[in-house]
């Protein structure tokens, strides 16, 4: 295990991904007990997708954190995406999540609701009304934060918007076994904003794999913009990025 900084953005390079979700798990539930010693129920928000899978796996794993005083939000859905689709990503937390670990309230972002805009202001408001204290997320193959994809607005007024997903992103949906072609992938989804992934008190960034390292090296040692939506992170002292050494090995610093 490595531990760097850059910017403000603590990071820790693990052996594998495997190791990554430990050590995540760990660090999540270290912050679940100092929480839940202040107050009864916290709210949290985690991420989907195939990054997530080692973390979520050893979070179930422990049997030291209270689910039961935890209610959980998510970060993005497809648009016109109905719940029981296999690609659904409320479907993805029902199992991952929610029938593993059991938390005391699940809420989704409803996709497939009508007016999509009467959606976002919902939950929008659960944002606002449960107060978020931990964030985990990932970063997407194009540096992508929820389905913030560049150019992102690090500064939207909105905690929760209607998004066009850019070619990259869509294509990593494929490739990931969501979708058979780019032709059947949704193009626009509801996302949380940057300002609402990054509003909690503990943001953990959980980025793994091969496929991760070209955007973990812009956004750790590119220009912090926009077009790197991730690079934000640097900005933010309360965020802690994981790494494997995959993700990390295009990094100037080798592990």
């Amino acid at each position: 295990m490595q531990n760097r900084t850059y910017g403000d953005l603590a990071v820790t390079v693990l052996d594998d991904n495997a190791a990554l979700g430990q050590h995540a798990a760990a660090t999540f539930a270290e912050l679940v007990h100092a929480e839940l010693s202040e107050r009864d129920e916290i709210s949290v928000i985690l991420a989907t997708g195939n990054s997530q899978l080692s973390f979520i796996k050893a979070v179930a794993e422990r049997d030291d954190i209270d689910w039961s005083r935890i209610t959980v939000l998510h970060m993005d859905e497809y648009i016109g995406m109905a719940e029981d689709h296999s690609a659904s990503f409320r479907l993805w937390m029902q199992q991952n999540v929610v029938e593993t670990v059991r938390p005391k309230v699940f809420h989704g972002v409803r996709g497939d609701h009508e007016p999509v805009e009467q959606e976002v202001e919902r939950y929008e408001q659960l944002l606002l009304d449960l107060d978020p204290v931990i964030c985990v997320m990932g970063i997407g193959e194009n540096g992508h934060l929820a389905f913030n994809d560049p150019p992102a607005d690090f500064h939207a007024t909105q905690l929760v918007h209607i998004v066009a997903m850019d070619e990259v992103s869509r294509r990593q949906q494929v490739g990931e076994g969501h979708f058979p072609s780019l032709a059947e992938t949704p193009t626009h989804a509801i996302s949380l904003s940057i300002p609402a992934l990054l509003k909690p008190a503990h943001v953990l960034v959980l980025t793994p794999e091969a496929r991760k390292a070209a955007a973990v090296k812009r956004a750790l040692e590119g220009d912090i913009s926009p077009e790197s939506p991730a690079s934000i992170l640097r900005t933010q002292p309360h965020a802690q990025l994981f790494l494997d050494s995959e993700s990390a090995a295009e990094l100037s610093v080798r592990v």
